[in-house]
């Protein structure tokens, strides 16, 4: 598969994922899905999450665990941007049957911080990276989010998500949702695609992770 097809079927997973994204589809996910609280250590933010999300583990060599569910081709753990920053927390979907096949690689829900210091401006521009794209700002829980689409592809296996950025603090906050997928036509038999309801329950459960993000202070 050349460069533009993974591309194009990167941009595929993402238009797959923009549709998945129904009310109905959540409510469906936030009413049968207990919920737990991530509270960050230095009481700047909480957030909920279904229970079924995996929390991704760091190790000194920067490797997240369990790599089943936490690692793939493309990075998945922390936002694609390329300014450095530090990971604080990450989510990812599991295995089960929306997501078993060897398409489907890791999906996450990730808030991280930027280690420079920057200022609001420079927080919610676009990232200095052609991959990006704006989109329409998000607020939660009163707070306005700047919003960047990209989308990659190398190799059979692409990526592609949203990253969300907020000026809170001093700080330059970022929360991402990212997809690795893989090209189903390179297994032997080919792999089963994700369709738009398998998606649904992804992106449903990433979502409301991102939906109940709060500063605490």
């Amino acid at each position: 598969m050349n460069m533009r097809s993974v591309v194009a079927a990167c941009m595929l997973v993402l238009s797959s994922m923009v549709c998945a994204q129904s009310v109905a589809g959540k409510k469906e996910v936030q009413s049968q899905i207990p919920l737990k609280t991530f509270t960050n250590p230095d009481g700047a933010f909480q957030f909920n999450y279904p229970e079924i999300l995996i929390v991704c583990q760091q190790q000194t060599q920067g490797a997240r665990v369990p790599a089943k569910n936490c690692s793939a081709y493309h990075p998945v753990c922390d936002a694609e941007t390329p300014e450095k920053h530090t990971g604080i927390a990450c989510l990812a979907y599991p295995k089960n049957k929306f997501t078993d096949t060897d398409a489907f690689e890791a999906a996450t829900f990730s808030v991280e911080v930027l280690d420079r210091s920057v200022t609001e401006q420079d927080c919610l521009a676009k990232p200095p990276d052609e991959l990006f794209e704006q989109r329409a700002r998000l607020r939660i829980h009163g707070v306005s989010f700047a919003v960047f689409e990209f989308g990659e592809g190398g190799m059979n296996q692409s990526v592609g998500g949203h990253v969300y950025r907020a000026f809170h603090g001093g700080k330059c906050y970022q929360l991402g949702i990212n997809a690795a997928t893989a090209n189903a036509d390179v297994f032997d038999p080919p792999a089963r695609e994700l369709t738009k309801e398998d998606w649904a329950q992804v992106n449903g459960a990433l979502e409301q992770a991102r939906d109940s993000f709060r500063f605490l202070h």
